[in-house]
């Protein structure tokens, strides 16, 4: 079972899906997509794989099915 958190201001949202169901890959992949590759690019999520030992996140650009664990973050503004 693949699960995806969508960090934002009220707390995270979770979405799961089960690789073999091609539905719920779908929609989830949906979500990914719009997050990561938003057309204003100060709205566009950085998306991180998380291995379920909690290990160090890597970065990722494309949805994958078969990750476990995927953290959406928002972009961080500075000045």
């Amino acid at each position: 079972m693949g699960e995806m958190r969508i960090m934002g201001i009220e707390g995270d949202n979770k979405m799961t899906w089960d690789p073999e169901n091609l539905a719920e890959v779908k929609a989830v992949k949906e979500h990914f997509e719009n997050h990561v590759n938003a057309k204003d690019k100060k709205k566009r999520f950085l998306a991180f794989y998380v291995d379920k030992e909690g290990g160090k996140g890597k970065r990722m650009d494309v949805f994958d099915p078969k990750a476990g664990m995927i953290i959406l973050v928002p972009p961080i503004g500075g000045g």
